[in-house]
């Protein structure tokens, strides 16, 4: 089927289209929420599989590979074969492998059958962001991005929360099979509203030698990210071997798609200005939004003994005021000033990572919360006006390689950041523990009242002081190398301030080529 869709039909009446777009942000629903989901039941998993922790970590880790090998291949498969049908399939799969998953009885398949869902995750990120344009009229643009970034907020935030619950009443496989109703029923409202409009499909040739090369690229870099901290970076052989092909991929990457008629990427987004600003803030973003929000509820564990439940808890302040606050955004940003949004939310963003840099072993709950909920605030104003403009600032024909080439970058972006982040934190729990040991001298007349307490506690037992005392450094270290990379984030935060001034105050039209 070929229709021409220049100018996207929306359904008749209302009812429909407000069915049309809870299933689409059901779907993205589904596919964020996959990406945190299994955190808290890794260890459950291993358990069950017989698998250690390290191989437990891979049911994570290629997820976001493939979900990030298949982002630039989403145009393409649009072209070959409709954007309907490539989402609606892609939801169907993504439900399928879910079960596949859930029924694996060893390491091996589950995280196979991982690859493959994290594979149609790629093509539901971005497709779900152009369906959700294509039903609502232009002047409701800003309507649709504010439902697709609330998805994009909470659903990660409530995995922890969600994974814990099943795993911990049901079993880890439910954590997979919840996806099955909402990936058929999405997908079957989905191709009900939408098949008679489907885009003008064109049989044009993969780039399989270019896909190969980035995918190589990708998942050693992945690979790299995630083992980095653990062997050592350059100490280790093994991750000096894969910079060195993953280099070479690279290059030979860039040179094939030089001369490719039918690149991945399409490059001439390069020559838009307004894209590229945008894209380089929303990877500046992710960077830093993603690193911060995985590292908290990790010290909270470790440092302050909260549960996963309980952290989860805290996490979930930062989608306290989006719900709300992203919708009244999305409505009123034709009308709004989105170089003072981006500023504002930047800043307040900037201002929650301080917030959270200030975290002690003795802050409590509700100031880890309001801290998060800071950086929710932050997110309602920075991320919509973003996204608007990357979508907006390209034609309707270019905007499913838009979508993909933005998302690619801040998926990359937030390993980037997790792994800079969790690096930087160990290297400065170092550098603080060795001071804290060095000065923990019962000698030091300043220190006594302290050791006084500490013996009380351990009963005089000098083994028994001095587990007492290291615990009570790891945790002191640990809070302060938090607070060091915090800060670090900030700084890493303020090119966006200066950024935002070579973006257009105003959303404008569509550009037509």
């Amino acid at each position: 089927m070929t229709v021409d869709t220049a100018v996207p039909t929306t359904p008749a009446t209302r009812l429909p289209l407000i069915i049309t777009a809870l299933a689409i942000t059901a779907a993205n629903f589904m596919n964020a929420l996959d990406m945190t989901i299994a955190v808290v039941a890794l260890p459950s998993i291993s358990g069950t599989l017989g698998a250690s922790p390290s191989q437990g970590a891979w049911v994570l880790t290629t997820y976001t590979v493939c979900l990030a090998i298949v982002l630039p291949l989403s145009p393409w498969m649009c072209k070959r074969f409709g954007e309907v049908h490539t989402f609606t399939g892609s939801i169907l799969m993504f439900a399928l492998t879910s079960w596949a998953c859930g029924v694996s009885s060893n390491m091996e398949l589950l995280i196979f059958f991982r690859a493959l869902q994290g594979l149609s995750s790629g093509l539901i990120i971005p497709l779900s962001q152009t369906m959700l344009l294509r039903i609502f009229p232009p002047e409701r643009h800003g309507t649709a991005i504010a439902l697709w970034s609330i998805v994009s907020v909470t659903a990660p935030v409530l995995g922890p929360i969600l994974g814990g619950v099943i795993t911990d009443n049901l079993s880890w496989p439910w954590i997979f099979y919840i996806n099955i109703p909402i990936g058929f029923g999405a997908a079957w409202i989905v191709w009900t509203s939408m098949h008679k409009i489907e885009t003008e499909t064109k049989k044009i040739p993969v780039d399989a030698v270019g896909m190969f090369l980035l995918a190589v690229t990708v998942l050693l870099f992945q690979l790299i990210l995630d083992r980095g901290h653990e062997l050592d970076w350059l100490g280790s052989a093994d991750i000096r071997l894969m910079i060195n092909i993953a280099v070479i991929a690279l290059i030979a990457y860039v040179i094939w798609e030089r001369k490719e008629p039918h690149p991945l990427i399409d490059y001439s987004l390069f020559k838009i200005p307004v894209f590229v600003v945008s894209s380089i803030m929303g990877v500046i973003f992710n960077l830093t939004y993603f690193s911060c929000s995985v590292l908290y509820p990790i010290w909270m564990q470790t440092a302050l003994g909260y549960t996963a439940t309980l952290s989860g808890l805290v996490m979930a302040g930062t989608s306290v005021l989006p719900i709300v606050g992203m919708t009244l955004v999305g409505k009123n940003i034709a009308r709004l000033n989105l170089r003072y949004l981006i500023v504002s939310g930047a800043l307040i963003t900037m201002y929650a990572i301080y917030l959270q840099a200030s975290s002690t072993t003795e802050s409590t709950f509700t100031q880890l919360l309001v801290a998060r909920v800071a950086v929710g605030i932050g997110f309602t104003l920075l991320f919509p006006p973003l996204m608007a403009i990357t979508l907006g600032s390209v034609s309707q024909e270019r905007t499913v390689s838009a979508a993909s080439f933005f998302n690619f970058f801040r998926t990359v972006a937030s390993s980037v950041g997790i792994a800079i982040g969790i690096s930087i934190w160990q290297a400065r729990t170092v550098f603080h523990r060795q001071h804290l040991i060095e000065e923990l001298n019962p000698a030091y007349a300043e220190k006594e009242a302290a050791f006084q307490v500490m013996e009380q506690l351990s009963g005089g037992d000098g083994d028994v002081l001095w587990a007492i005392t290291d615990q009570m450094a790891t945790v002191q270290a640990s809070t302060l190398g938090l607070n060091d990379t915090f800060i670090v984030f900030i700084v890493v935060a303020i090119p966006v301030l200066f950024l935002a001034l070579f973006i257009p105050a105003r959303l404008g039209p569509k550009p037509e080529n």
